[in-house]
C-alpha cells in the first residue's frame, strides 16, 4: 500500500514539473520513439513513457525500485530481497527455487524439481533415492554401493571383482582389457593401442620397449643395474643420490643447485646466491672476484704473498705492530703513490 501511494505521489510530481514547465522540465529531452521524454523524471520503458526517472529498471512498460522489487517474466513483485523462480518471486534468505517451484527451505539441494536432503538420500538423474549412505554412487537413475555391484553402461551387476571395458562387462581374473577391447588371455598390459607381456616388455609414456626388467624415467626406457633416474634426466652411473633443488630432482655428481636454480657446468660452484667458476675466480663471503686461487679478508680477495690481512684489514706489512713492508713493495709503492712516507 506504502509502495503505490509513493508512485501516486511520484507520478503527480513528475507530471506537474513537466507540464509547468518547472526548472529544467525541457533541458535534456529525448525520444522514446517517436515522443519527447525528460529522463530526469520521466522513463522510457518498452515504446512507454511512464514514471518516475532517475534511471530505476523497466519491468515490460513500467518501472520499478529494485530495492524492494522484482521484475519476474515482465510482472513487477513486491518482495524484498528477493529473486525469480520463473514468474513468481521468492527469498533465497529462506526459500530454495527448484526447476520453477519454490520450497520453504533455505540453502536446498534440488532435483529436477523436487526438493532432497542429501544427508539420507542421493539424486541420480533426476532421481531421488532414499536410504543410501555418502559413498554411495549413480548408475544412471539409481544409487549403488560400489563394493557389491558394479556399474556399467548404466546397468548394474550384482557379481564382485567386475570391471568395464567400453560398454562390455567383464572379469579381470580372466580376461584383459586394452583401449576399449576385450583380450581372452589374463595378464594382458596396454601400452597405447597395443598389447603386451611385462614378461617380455616394458612399457613408457606409450612407447613399448621389447626387453622386460626396465623401469621408466619420463618416455624413456633404462635398466637400474646400470642407470640412475633423476626426475626425468638419466645418468649413466647406477646408485646416484637424487637431491631436490626447487622441486627438482638432480644428481649432486653432475649439477649444482644455488638459489634453487640447476646449473649443469662443470667447476661450478656457489658463492652466496650466485654460482662462481672454481678453476678461474675466487669467492669471499659472497663476493666473486678474478683470477683463482686468492685469500680473502672479509669480502676483499688477496694474494698472500704480497699481502696480509689484519683484523679485517688488507696491509702490505706483517700484521706485527711497527713492522714494514719489505724493501721491493716500498719501491713498488713509492713509484705509484710518490707522496707515500714510509
Amino acid at each position: 500500500m506504502e509502495e503505490r501511494i509513493y508512485f501516486i505521489v511520484l507520478i503527480i510530481f513528475s507530471r506537474f514539473r513537466v507540464i509547468t514547465g518547472g526548472r529544467g522540465a525541457y533541458t535534456h529531452m529525448k525520444y522514446c520513439d517517436s515522443k519527447l521524454y525528460n529522463p530526469r523524471y520521466q522513463t522510457c520503458c518498452d515504446g512507454a513513457i511512464t514514471v518516475p526517472g532517475g534511471g530505476w529498471p523497466c519491468c515490460k512498460t513500467k518501472v520499478y525500485n529494485p530495492e524492494n522489487a522484482v521484475c519476474c517474466g515482465g510482472k513487477i513483485r513486491y518482495k524484498k530481497g528477493a529473486s525469480c523462480c520463473k514468474d513468481e518471486a521468492y527469498n533465497p534468505e529462506y526459500e530454495t527455487c527448484c526447476d520453477e517451484k519454490i520450497y520453504p527451505v533455505k540453502d536446498g539441494n534440488c532435483c529436477g524439481e523436487k526438493i532432497y536432503d542429501p544427508r539420507t538420500e542421493k539424486c541420480c538423474d533426476g532421481s531421488i533415492n532414499d536410504k543410501v549412505e555418502s559413498f554411495y554412487q549413480c548408475c544412471s537413475d539409481k544409487a549403488y554401493n560400489p563394493l557389491h555391484k558394479t556399474c556399467c553402461s548404466g546397468k548394474l551387476y550384482s557379481e564382485r571383482g567386475l570391471e568395464c571395458c567400453g560398454h562390455k562387462i567383464y572379469n579381470p581374473l580372466y580376461e584383459s582389457c586394452c583401449s576399449g577391447n576385450l583380450y581372452s588371455q589374463r595378464g594382458i598390459h596396454c601400452c597405447g593401442d597395443t598389447t603386451y607381456s611385462p614378461s617380455y616388455g616394458t612399457c613408457c609414456s606409450g612407447k613399448l620397449y621389447p626387453h622386460s626388467g626396465l623401469q621408466c624415467c619420463g618416455e624413456s626406457s633404462y635398466s637400474p643395474l646400470h642407470q640412475t633416474c633423476c626426475s626425468g634426466k638419466l645418468y649413466s652411473i647406477a646408485g646416484l643420490e637424487c637431491k631436490s633443488c626447487g622441486g627438482e630432482s638432480y644428481s649432486p655428481l653432475h649439477e649444482t643447485c644455488c638459489s634453487g636454480k640447476l646449473y649443469s657446468e662443470r667447476g661450478i660452484e656457489c658463492c652466496g646466491d650466485r654460482v662462481y667458476s672454481i678453476l678461474h675466480q675466487t669467492c669471499c663471503n659472497g663476493i666473486v672476484s678474478e683470477p683463482s686461487g686468492l685469500s680473502c679478508c672479509g669480502t676483499q680477495s688477496y694474494d698472500s704473498s704480497t699481502q696480509s690481512c689484519c683484523n679485517g684489514k688488507l696491509s702490505y706489512s706483517l700484521c706485527s705492530t711497527g713492522m714494514q713492508p719489505r724493501r721491493h713493495y716500498r719501491e713498488m709503492l713509492s713509484r705509484f703513490s710518490p707522496l707515500l712516507i714510509f
